[in-house]
């Protein structure tokens, strides 16, 4: 599953696009390492959530509808096409 999502939002005083990709996968806990990560100094806690931890949660977790995007991949195996998330 891949998601895009975009906004617009004032960066420094002028306006700017953020977008951002998410990509589904599956890994095992011995291969995330976050001191690889390509802005290693903005990670600041990484974990593992069950979809039903995510439905429960009151932390913002991004992108909104996580949980809901994850159980539809699950139910449906693949997707065609990239989901283009919109808010």
């Amino acid at each position: 599953m891949t998601a895009n999502s975009s906004k617009d939002h004032l960066v420094g005083g002028r306006e700017g696009r953020q977008v951002e990709r998410y990509f589904l996968a599956r890994v095992s806990a011995a291969d995330v390492h976050p001191a690889r990560a390509t802005q290693p100094d903005n990670v600041r806690e990484f974990r593992w959530w069950s979809v039903a931890e995510l439905r429960a949660t009151a932390e913002t977790v991004y992108p909104l509808g996580l949980a809901d995007l994850v159980t539809e991949f699950l139910e449906r195996r693949c997707t065609v096409r990239p989901v283009v998330l919109t808010g």
